[in-house]
């Protein structure tokens, strides 16, 4: 679950770097990451719990979500769009809570200790450019 209080800081923002890592003195349990299948939404969903279904896909948080996680996701999709038929602050809360466990804002993922970074762009060496451009020349000679 993704805690609460206030959401920490990004790590690149945090002043104090001799923290231990486990800082709350609970060590990581880890396991396998099994091979995901993720079900296409169900087109009786409305529209925007459909939209929320496949950006679940698409994100980073993916890395880390598991056959699972998407059924919940799939409960909370059918929960959405009943509550879109029938709406009520405490069934709303409940849908929150749901997609808060599953880390789909960036501070209930901060909350969790997971920091998704924009991928860094490739950067080609020099030699390995200056060599791709001689092949081109030569492979417009021949």
């Amino acid at each position: 679950m993704a805690g609460s209080g206030p959401i920490p800081k990004r790590d690149s923002e945090r002043t104090r770097r001799n923290k231990p890592e486990n800082e709350g003195g609970v060590s990581l349990a880890k396991g396998i990451a099994y091979p995901v299948n993720v079900p296409p939404a169900d087109p009786t969903w409305a529209p925007r719990a459909k939209a929320w279904y496949d950006s679940l896909a698409t994100s980073g948080m993916a890395e880390f979500m598991q056959n699972s996680d998407f059924e919940y996701a799939r409960i909370l999709c059918d929960a959405l769009t009943h509550y879109y038929d029938r709406p009520s602050a405490m069934m709303l809360a409940s849908i929150l809570s749901g997609m808060t466990s599953l880390g789909t804002t960036e501070g209930d993922r901060r909350r969790m200790r997971i920091e998704l970074e924009a991928p860094k762009p490739e950067i080609q060496s020099v030699g390995v450019t200056a060599l791709a451009g001689y092949k081109s020349k030569l492979a417009k000679k021949t």
